[in-house]
């Protein structure tokens, strides 16, 4: 500043000079040599500050300071992604056994697995003994449950004493191998039976021609009459080499449609199949199903009566002897193995159905029974339900309700002697 104020007298005479015209510019000169730095003036005022520059590099950190007043929780924010799994630490050891739970509901049964590869075959076993199919021994291939030789019991007190046995009086057929003998030789037959007896069709006695199976009861004897009597019963036990043939119902082991076989033949061959002959009822469906087409025995000796039977036997002559020859067919038992009844038993009768409605035909009678598995109920049979009450008025019997001077009205109730078969009586089915 001093500089300045010694330099001002010289600056003020130049100022004062009238200048004149320019002249040219001269040459340039030598840069003289720069002079001492003269004095610093007075520091002026501080100037308006200048924009701010660009920030600076960041300096190292300084010291922590000391920590503040914790600040109150703030609010719980969201639930941020699940991260990702961590690795699985190794296993703990096992903790202690816990109390046993409470047993849970049995599951639902699984499917059943396969069958396991079969067993080695044990020892063989002592020999069996065949099924009979009868609860006693059979006599001549027929199962007698028990006989009465005394001359003391009505027609109606044996039907029930068989009954109650689970059986049925004996037939004439099945009456035959047991009876015979007192009318032939006793030396020669079992000779079971003897003197008059009862038989499940009331044992008739036409002009006393069957006396070889009834023993000698009288022609139209009296229901009150005392006579003996035996019981039959069992069943036809299964055999694998004879199936027996279901015809319209009717269960047939052979049929012999050929007119050339006397009774005592035909019984013996029904007898060794452990059946019986059928009877008339049964051959009356095997005829209207065309497998029987001559003249045919039953096992009630087919009895043709005025000759109004033909639809039955075939054409049988009125009182048949047992020495004629005729066809036949051989029925099975209708009882299963066990001997059972699908219902319950009346008075031991195995009467599976009762129609009491007197609207029915001999035929369609017969027939209905048949595709039940059963046959119509035999004279003696419908005696004891009788008895108990569930049969009354006229009904069709197995033997074509054959009332014989109006004297077996205790088993057919009130048909009249040889009954037409297209009368309509009620009926009952019975398995035996």
């Amino acid at each position: 500043m001093r500089a300045i104020i010694r330099a001002l007298p010289a600056l003020l005479a130049i100022a004062a000079c009238k200048a004149g015209a320019d002249g040219a510019e001269g040459m340039v000169g030598v840069r003289g040599a720069v002079g001492p730095s003269g004095p610093a003036g007075d520091q002026g005022p501080v100037g308006p500050a200048g924009p701010a520059g660009a920030d600076g590099a960041m300096g190292p950190a300084g010291p922590a300071g000391t920590d503040g007043v914790a600040g109150g929780v703030g609010p719980v924010g969201p639930v941020g992604p699940a991260g990702a799994e961590g690795v699985r630490g190794t296993t703990g050891n096992a903790g202690p056994f816990g109390l046993p739970g409470v047993v849970g509901p049995v599951g639902p049964a699984g499917p059943v697995g396969a069958a396991g590869p079969a067993g080695a075959a044990g020892p063989r076993g002592p020999a069996a003994r065949a099924d009979a199919g009868c609860p006693v021994a059979r006599i001549g291939g027929v199962c007698v449950l028990m006989h009465e030789n005394r001359q003391a019991t009505s027609f109606t007190l044996a039907a029930l004493t068989c009954s109650l046995r689970n059986g049925d009086l004996c037939t004439d057929s099945q009456l035959w191998p047991i009876s015979v003998a007192a009318w032939q030789n006793v030396h020669l037959q079992p000779g079971l039976a003897s003197g008059p007896h009862w038989s499940a069709s009331f044992a008739d006695n036409d002009v006393g021609s069957w006396t070889g199976a009834n023993g000698g009861t009288s022609d139209d004897h009296s229901a009150n009459s005392s006579y003996g009597f035996a019981c039959c019963g069992g069943t036809t036990p299964e055999n694998r080499r004879i199936t027996p043939e279901a015809i319209n119902g009717v269960e047939v082991l052979m049929i012999h449609d050929v007119a050339d076989t006397y009774w005592m033949g035909a019984v013996a061959q029904c007898h060794a199949l452990a059946g019986d002959l059928c009877s008339d009822s049964q051959t009356r469906v095997l005829r209207a199903a065309g497998r029987l087409t001559t003249t045919t025995w039953t096992n009630a000796h087919s009895d043709n009566d005025a000759n109004l039977y033909a639809e039955i036997n075939g054409g049988t002559p009125d009182d048949p002897h047992p020495s004629q020859q005729f066809g036949f067919a051989c029925c099975s038992s209708n009882l299963p193995a066990d001997l059972s009844c699908p219902v319950a038993r009346i008075g031991g009768v195995c009467a599976t159905t009762i129609h009491g409605a007197a609207d029915t035909g001999f035929l369609a009678a017969a027939q209905a029974c048949a595709t039940t598995g059963a046959d119509l109920c035999s004279t003696s049979q419908s005696a004891v339900l009788r008895v108990f009450g569930v049969l009354s008025g006229p009904a069709w019997t197995n033997s074509h309700s054959d009332n014989d001077s109006l004297n077996a009205t205790a088993g057919t109730g009130n048909v009249p002697d040889n009954p037409n078969l297209n009368n309509l009586y009620a009926y009952a089915c019975c398995m035996k």
